[in-house]
This record gives C-alpha cells, sequence and structure tokens, in this order.
C-alpha cells in the first residue's frame, strides 16, 4: 500500500450562468476515501445498484453547495480512478436570482487533524481559491 505525507484533497467548483448549472470536480487519494467511508456506515452499507452510487453517496455528504441557504442535490456524472487517486465530476442545477452561495467541504476530516481541502470556486465575476480545514469547513460567497 502507497503511503502519502499530505492529507489533501482538490475540488472544483464552476457555475455556468447560462443554464444555471454547477460542475464539481474532486481528487482525493484512494486510500484515503475508502478509510474515510468506512467510518460512515451509510456510505458503505448499501443496498447500492453501483459502486458509482456509493460514491455519490459519500460526495452528497460530504461537499454542499447551498444557494441562499438551501441545499442543492448533485448528479455524479464521471468516475475515474487509477489505483492511487479518484477524480469525481458531478453536476448540480442551480437557480438563477442568487445572492449567496455557501460551499461546505468536509472531506476526510474525521480522518486528519491535518486534512486540507483545497477548493478553487467561480461564480460569475467570483473567483476565489480557499483551503478548508477539519476546523474551517464552510465558506460563504456573496454572488448577487
Amino acid at each position: 500500500m502507497f503511503l502519502h505525507p499530505v492529507h489533501v484533497s482538490l475540488t472544483g467548483i464552476d457555475y455556468n450562468s447560462a443554464n444555471c448549472t454547477y460542475t464539481i470536480f474532486v481528487k482525493v487519494y484512494s486510500d484515503d476515501l475508502e478509510s474515510d467511508m468506512r467510518l460512515n456506515p451509510g456510505c458503505v452499507s448499501g443496498p447500492f445498484s453501483s459502486p458509482d452510487e456509493q460514491y455519490s453517496n459519500y460526495l452528497c455528504d460530504r461537499v454542499e453547495i447551498r444557494e441562499d441557504g438551501k441545499k442543492l442535490g448533485y448528479k455524479l456524472t464521471g468516475t475515474e480512478s487509477d489505483g492511487l487517486e479518484h477524480r469525481f465530476t458531478l453536476e448540480a442545477k442551480g437557480n438563477k436570482r442568487v445572492k449567496t452561495v455557501a460551499v461546505v467541504n468536509r472531506i476526510m476530516i474525521r480522518l486528519y487533524d491535518d486534512q486540507a481541502n483545497m477548493v478553487l470556486f467561480r461564480f460569475d465575476d467570483t473567483e476565489e481559491g480557499y483551503k478548508f480545514t477539519s476546523s474551517d469547513t464552510l465558506r460563504n460567497y456573496s454572488v448577487k
């Protein structure tokens, strides 16, 4: 098994104003993902029709986008793994008139105190990189 000295995930969130859709990309180390999923019985117990459904369930629990306080639902549209890393693409349908967007990222914070979840958030003219930690899991954006 490969042991890595850093505990990090990468997430990109890109809002398309033409169709009010968020595209979310998540990249994590496979061994950490499997360990964190085992800590949440709802993520590993089924019945699930496919491994993708299990991953989708995990990601919807650990990463949230809230428009004006309302949590958006996701659809998993792509999964890749090379054994070392897992890469996921998700889509969420947003709304036209939005004042605030809150992003929550709790990926693997149950595993490591030093977990860093790097996020690049883009919404129209707003673009910001942010480092989420186990004690800082919420970031609000004013997008009106």
